[in-house]
């Protein structure tokens, strides 16, 4: 097949620090398909490139050093932070819109990947229209934009563009159910199908050598990843497990905050900001940590994670994971077989389960054990690659008056 993905995130460069998830899918894609990916600019960024298999287009929306709408934390974040971002969004539209448009009208492609329905759905049935392409569009919808874009006008363009492309995808249970009880899409129009990981040979136990100690969160440093409550946590599990450290590998516009806050709490010590680091560094701090914990939250805007491959990861390098109680975790882990559910918002809880899994070495390699194979069974990007492709396939045979 031909499969033409859009995007906004997608790696930059070598050893970019944004999430990498939509490049890990569609190398897995390309093994047996052609992939063509459009994604946004950035400065220091080629217009166009060959990663791997993958050819990467990236569209120009504004003058290069302004060109801050994307990456680094994703752009609903970005937004909150800088307000004046909303006047890039007409550029942002029509530079993807024209390069999807010029792309269908040279090229066949079979399929549309949009990864998020706003913007990239839009853009996807607007420029097929345009083009008189007859490629399927599928739209993958990642959580942000399911749960956070609210009100009447999103939540009517949403369905208006859910009920018109070939089919949705969500990447959790819970958002399955959201999307079909808001009546944005039918019951047989929409899929489960989550992000992947690597667990064959970026993330994998560590060596019998290693020591595993301390406790780890990997993950933006935005409201919804509820990094604050970790903190507030971490007095408490020091009562009981003095010395014990904690690393904060992240970058995000809350990091200057988190940090005031472990020196309100006088933890400052025994806490460690690496900032944002490449993905290929992320295998090591997990394989070496005794707990990583992803005390993630439903934001007051609605927002909230989808399915996180950041836990995903976790257990694939057979690490004891502690999470919050929130739909797209629950999904992952199985409470006390891959890991441990706490209460959400609550330092207490988080608190009592890692002071738990500190003091018992036994179960936090059994939980491990348990979650690197529960991960290579479902979630390695070998599953979830061939989950789309059977997807594609089946939209592609199916009649016109189907659609």
């Amino acid at each position: 097949m031909n499969i033409l993905v859009l995007t906004s995130t997608f790696p930059r460069w070598k050893d970019d620090t944004d999430p990498r998830f939509v490049e890990r899918l569609c190398q897995n894609l390309a093994g047996d398909h052609s992939v063509h990916v459009v994604a946004p600019h950035a400065r220091g960024a080629l217009c166009e490139e060959a990663i791997g298999e993958v050819t990467v287009f990236r569209y120009r929306y504004f003058f290069e050093a302004g060109e801050s709408l994307a990456y680094e934390g994703g752009i609903l974040p970005n937004l909150k932070k800088n307000p004046l971002l909303f006047l890039l969004i007409p550029f942002f539209l029509l530079g993807q819109g024209l390069m999807v448009l010029q792309l269908l009208r040279k090229n066949h492609y079979d399929i549309v990947h949009a990864h998020w329905i706003i913007p990239q759905g839009l853009i996807a049935l607007l420029a097929r229209e345009l083009s008189g392409s007859r490629a399927r569009i599928v739209v993958t919808s990642h959580g942000g934009d399911l749960f956070a874009l609210r009100g009447r006008l999103m939540t009517g363009l949403k369905k208006w563009i859910a009920r018109r492309v070939d089919a949705l995808t969500v990447v959790s249970e819970t958002m399955k159910e959201r999307a079909i009880a808001t009546g944005l899409t039918a019951t047989d129009a929409v899929y489960c199908i989550p992000m992947g990981v690597d667990s064959q040979q970026e993330f994998t136990p560590p060596p019998a050598t290693c020591t595993r100690e301390g406790l780890l969160f990997v993950g933006r440093l935005v409201d919804k990843k509820g990094v604050e409550y970790l903190i507030k946590a971490l007095p408490l599990i020091l009562r009981e497990h003095p010395g014990t450290p904690l690393v904060i590998v992240g970058d995000g516009p809350l990091q200057r905050s988190l940090r005031d806050l472990c020196h309100e709490l006088s933890v400052a010590d025994h806490v460690t900001f690496p900032g944002a680091v490449t993905n290929w560094e992320i295998p090591p701090y997990l394989q070496g940590t005794a707990v990583a914990l992803f005390p993630s939250v439903v934001t007051d805007s609605g927002d909230q994670e989808g399915s996180p491959v950041s836990i995903m990861e976790a257990l694939a390098c057979a690490c004891a994971v502690v999470v919050a109680d929130y739909p797209g975790a629950t999904d992952i882990i199985q409470h006390g077989a891959t890991g441990l559910i706490v209460k959400g918002r609550s330092p207490q809880a988080l608190a009592d389960a890692a002071n738990h899994l500190l003091g018992d070495a036994d179960l936090r390699i059994t939980l491990g054990n348990a979650g690197r194979t529960w991960v290579q069974e479902h979630y390695d990007w070998s599953v979830i690659s061939a989950k789309f492709s059977v997807l594609f396939q089946e939209l592609i045979v199916r009649p016109d008056t189907e659609t």
